[in-house]
């Protein structure tokens, strides 16, 4: 194997290299080579995979949104649990949890809290699903 072998940031998919990406000064390397927004998200992600898509040219309503989140969330784990949603457009979400967290919305941390390893946002916040997964 290389010794100067590179590997993508998770986040950003900028090359950084492979020996200090799980290293102790990994967040410092992700910092210097990502940037600060990145570094954010990353600290942010507590494990948990971000898939992002956006959606044109067709009507999407709830459903439509949710099974298209279903079928990216079983493309990245195996039998993958809806807990968590919400919806701008309509303005609901689920479960209706009392906001617990000043930095989460309440159903978001009820997410996260039960083992919530998947999110899914479609159209920058128009429909978020959050998703527990086995990992394949």
């Amino acid at each position: 194997m290389a010794t100067n072998a590179i590997v993508s940031c998770e986040v950003c998919l900028t090359e950084i290299p492979k020996s200090v990406a799980r290293s102790y000064e990994g967040p410092d390397y992700v910092y210097y080579f990502c940037g600060g927004d990145c570094y954010q998200k990353w600290q942010a992600q507590n494990g948990m995979r971000e898939i992002g898509l956006s959606v044109r040219g067709a009507a999407l309503d709830f459903e439509a949104a949710r099974r298209l989140a279903d079928l990216m969330a079983s493309g990245a784990g195996k039998e993958p649990m809806l807990l968590a949603w919400f919806d701008r457009r309509r303005g609901l979400e689920s479960p209706q949890a009392a906001e617990c967290t000043k930095d989460k919305p309440g159903w978001f941390a009820y997410a996260v809290s039960h083992g919530g390893n998947v999110k899914v946002d479609i159209n920058q916040g128009e429909y978020v699903f959050v998703y527990a997964t086995g990992r394949r």
